[in-house]
């Protein structure tokens, strides 16, 4: 839960202060990666705590979490990471041993759901930077990608059918591409993040201090004139 609900806040942040794009890219990606070790077909056997019980889960249901060195005394041969819960230990003798799964913790997987989209490049996501900034202003559908590579990388990004926009990037602080009319290939310097808003095409720009906004809503919130 503490790894899903860190998205919740920390991947919107980016909007509104560009500056924390390439870490919040990096930690995103690695967390999305590491995230599928919570469930039991997916983390080995031997790193698991209960893996004779796994049907249970479903395979949707998760560990509570995972730990250097088990906290159960039987388990403690285990070498780390080890996927295990606290449900036995909070009422020993009495919580049987599948409580390990977690329901609540599990549940809020959806967070990831709503941010995370793959692209046609193998670890490079395209994150939904409005998914979970719920009480934002106006504004117009905004994308974080991070490249975790050494060398440069070429995303498809898809628009809205039928509805031209214009991409800026608000890390570099320029429009990347101009009409796009339902996708456009975006080319990601390597272990860079970028910031993509689309916005409609041939919008109005404007300036009210550090903000850069189009047709009145605001695209850029720490804009600085690029030399």
């Amino acid at each position: 839960m503490n790894t899903y609900d860190a998205a919740w806040p920390l991947v919107p942040m980016v909007r509104y202060d560009q500056s924390y794009a390439l870490a919040i890219g990096k930690w995103m990606l690695n967390a999305a990666n590491a995230a599928r070790f919570f469930y039991p077909q997916y983390m080995p056997d031997d790193h698991e705590t209960i893996p004779q019980l796994a049907s249970v889960t479903r395979g949707v249901i998760g560990y509570e979490g995972i730990i250097k060195q088990s906290s159960y005394k039987q388990h403690e041969n285990l070498k780390g990471p080890v996927a295990q819960g606290d449900g036995p230990l909070w009422v020993p003798g009495k919580n049987p041993e599948e409580s390990q799964f977690s329901v609540y913790g599990s549940g809020h997987v959806g967070i990831f759901g709503s941010i995370i989209r793959t692209t046609n490049v193998t670890a490079v996501l395209q994150l939904n930077l409005l998914a979970t900034d719920f009480y934002h202003d106006k504004a117009y559908p905004s994308f974080l990608y991070y490249n975790p590579y050494t060398t440069a990388k070429t995303v498809v990004m898809k628009t809205t059918a039928g509805k031209k926009v214009d991409l800026y990037n608000t890390v570099t602080g320029i429009f990347i591409a101009k009409n796009v009319a339902a996708a456009a290939s975006i080319k990601l310097p390597a272990q860079t993040a970028s910031i993509i808003v689309c916005v409609p095409a041939g919008g109005k720009v404007t300036y009210e201090g550090n903000k850069m906004l189009v047709n009145g809503v605001v695209v850029d919130y720490m804009f600085q004139q690029k030399k």
